[in-house]
């Protein structure tokens, strides 16, 4: 069995979505508002914070790689990716996976996906509270 992944299940997709959903609503949340939102991260129309939607990606990849889970799967990574999005952004979540797919080697989403991902590690090892995506909607 070595090398071989442990199952995930619906079930606990399901709830590490939740999950991630909470943890990440919680900084839209204390981010702020600003008049011409669209949304947290989209101030104008078509303007998507490259920095924060990459932040959110690799929180999830954190979380699933904690899992022995690989974002990349398409049956695991896809559909909490898409759920997290619809639970933050309802109505826009198949445009910002769209934007996150054709943006995957800009580097200022790697950027955004590198303080996700160790901002999740921080907080599981210190249980604390992370503010990396707020702070990124704030600064633009």
């Amino acid at each position: 069995m070595f090398g071989k992944k442990k199952s995930f299940d619906r079930e606990e997709q399901s709830e590490l979505s939740d999950r991630l959903s909470i943890l990440l609503s919680v900084q839209l949340a204390v981010s702020g508002t600003r008049s011409n939102d669209v949304t947290k991260i989209e101030v104008t129309k078509g303007l998507i914070n490259r920095k924060a939607i990459g932040y959110i990606y690799g929180f999830i990849d954190c979380a699933l790689q904690f899992r022995d889970q690989d974002i990349t799967d398409i049956s695991v990574g896809l559909p909490i990716l898409y759920h997290v999005m619809r639970n933050l952004f309802p109505g826009h979540e198949q445009a910002y996976i769209d934007f996150l797919m054709y943006h995957m080697e800009d580097e200022v989403v790697v950027l955004g996906m590198m303080a996700g991902g160790q901002e999740y590690k921080e907080f599981l090892q210190a249980n604390g509270t992370v503010f990396g995506l707020a702070r990124f909607i704030r600064e633009g």
